[in-house]
């Protein structure tokens, strides 16, 4: 999540300060759903595209974590269904849980 993180900022930096072009995300399909969109909804191109470029990798990382303390892989799911933010409210916890020891 660090690299996640760090990684874009970095691209929000270069996009606000060397890419003219920006998008309205309130004009997007479904536009109005992106929670980002309600902080700031005017973004530039790279960071529109730094999310699903960046959404394989970080949801196999996801899928890895939830099998090391015992869940499915499909709890990832709640990182955009049914409600973004709600679901995040009971994934990170099971993110932040130690790993089962399967050792014994």
């Amino acid at each position: 999540m660090l690299l996640f993180v760090l990684l874009y900022m970095v691209v929000a930096v270069v996009d606000q300060f060397f890419v003219v072009a920006t998008v309205d995300i309130r004009e997007l399909p479904l536009g109005h759903f992106i929670p980002m969109g309600m902080v700031d909804p005017h973004i530039g191109m790279l960071v529109l595209l730094y999310r699903p470029i960046m959404a394989i990798p970080t949801s196999a990382v996801t899928i890895r974590r939830l099998h090391d303390v015992g869940k499915s892989g499909w709890w990832c799911l709640l990182w955009v269904l049914p409600v973004p933010v709600v679901g995040w409210l009971y994934l990170m916890p099971l993110l932040w849980k130690p790993s089962n020891d399967f050792a014994g």
